[in-house]
Formats: C-alpha cells, sequence, structure tokens
C-alpha cells in the first residue's frame, strides 16, 4: 500500500498541481483547505506525511502543527 499524504492548503489550484505530481509518484493523496477541517482528516485518515500550509482559514498553520506534534503516539512528519 502506497503512503498516503495530506495536503493542508487553501489554494485549490495549488493542491491540484500538488496531488497530480504526487499521485504520479505513487502517493496517495489527502486534501483539506482549511485547518480545521485538515486536523479532524489527520485525525481520522491517519497519513504518513502532512504537507501544510501556515495561513489558513479555520485554523492556523501552526496551530494545526501544535495539535498535531500534541500527538506522542503518532509521530507525523510535517
Amino acid at each position: 500500500m502506497p503512503p498516503t499524504l495530506l495536503i493542508i492548503e487553501d489554494e485549490p489550484e495549488l493542491v491540484r498541481v500538488l496531488r497530480s505530481y504526487l499521485e504520479q509518484a505513487g502517493f496517495n493523496v489527502l486534501a483539506a483547505l482549511r485547518g480545521d477541517t485538515g486536523l479532524t482528516t489527520w485525525e481520522d485518515k491517519h497519513p504518513d506525511l502532512v504537507i501544510l500550509d501556515l495561513n489558513l482559514p479555520g485554523l492556523d498553520g501552526l496551530d494545526v502543527a501544535r495539535r498535531i506534534r500534541k500527538n506522542v503516539i503518532r509521530r507525523t512528519p510535517i
């Protein structure tokens, strides 16, 4: 099973381009356009890596990163 990457980015065109390149490279790609929904997706789907924008609606990228880092059981690279 290929690694799963989560892109949390509020610019749909950038998400589209990143998804295209990463899927061509063999990765499974999830995406969220808001920080809060990205955090929920991370909690529910357990991706192997998060690609995170800093300026996001809903919850800023630094807050998302802090919440991910609080989880000491799942050490997801960001």
